[in-house]
């Protein structure tokens, strides 16, 4: 592989695939509808991506980014596929029908693996730390779309991280008696947006986290209408004091979110593999 791969580059190439076969279809879209312009506009934008994808798959050589339900998201391709365009534009727009049932149920699995991009990363990269053997019951359960049931010393000490990753990315699972197995327990985190993306936070640190996003949102808002003031006019002591004040308290705000996350960010880091 050479350079270090990160559960975001994993994540990174899941998201491409998905955005690079839906501009396909508007592509082929706007080509059935003769509207050459916007098909030559999405053939554009589709170089783009599938450039950044490229570098991604040289970077991710070797390594197999299976995703949750892969298993059941094939299948649904494969029965898609068996129907017309035309038969696909009509369920699309209807939709209604055993077809658009079809496309909602696969939408559903691919948006939910793109928003688990990251854990499905680092199930992932903690799969290809492992034996081959190990990697491939872990890779089969995945793909079918539960919890693998094994030893927890397998995984050495990513076992807990590797039951954390999972359980975000909707497979629930726990460790009982050195044992990884399925579990319908609810998992003790939540997931929360943050920076087009999401993370996850601790119950119990949940309530801070929604306080101090809300502190800098607000205080952002004001900052930024200071900062156009200050393009255009000389700031008084007074203004100018203010002014130092929002940029301070932004400062700790954003020093609180850091502290919070510093965890999950530290994961991201950990898995990376040489």
């Amino acid at each position: 592989m050479g350079n270090k791969v990160s559960p975001r580059d994993i994540g990174g190439l899941i998201e491409l695939r998905k955005k690079v076969a839906e501009l396909k279809y508007r592509r082929g879209y706007a080509l059935r509808k003769g509207e050459q312009d916007a098909a030559k506009e999405t053939s554009d934008e589709i170089s783009g991506l599938e450039s950044k994808m490229a570098s991604l798959v040289k970077k991710t050589e070797g390594i197999d980014a299976y995703v949750p339900f892969q298993a059941r998201i094939e299948e649904l391709g494969a029965e898609i596929g068996k129907r017309k365009e035309d038969e696909v534009d009509a369920a699309l727009r209807a939709k209604g029908g055993d077809l658009y049932k079809l496309l909602e149920e696969r939408g559903k699995l691919l948006r939910a693996n793109v928003e688990a991009r990251n854990e499905i990363g680092k199930i992932v990269l903690i799969g290809m730390t492992v034996a081959p053997e190990t990697r491939a019951t872990l890779a089969e359960a995945v793909k079918v779309g539960k919890a693998p049931e094994m030893e927890a010393a397998a995984f050495g000490p990513n076992a807990g991280k590797l039951v954390a990753a999972l359980n975000r990315a909707g497979l629930s699972c726990k460790v009982a008696d050195g044992k990884i197995m399925p579990s319908g327990e609810k998992w003790g985190e939540e997931k929360v947006a943050l920076n087009n993306g999401h993370v996850w936070i601790p119950k119990q640190s949940l309530d801070r986290f929604v306080e101090n996003e809300t502190e800098i949102e607000k205080v952002g808002v004001r900052l930024q209408i200071k900062n156009a003031e200050k393009q255009v006019k000389n700031f008084s002591e007074e203004e100018t004091k203010e002014f130092q004040d929002l940029q301070s308290r932004y400062l700790g705000h954003m020093k609180v979110r850091k502290e919070i996350t510093a965890a999950y960010e530290q994961e991201i880091a950990d898995l990376e593999l040489h």
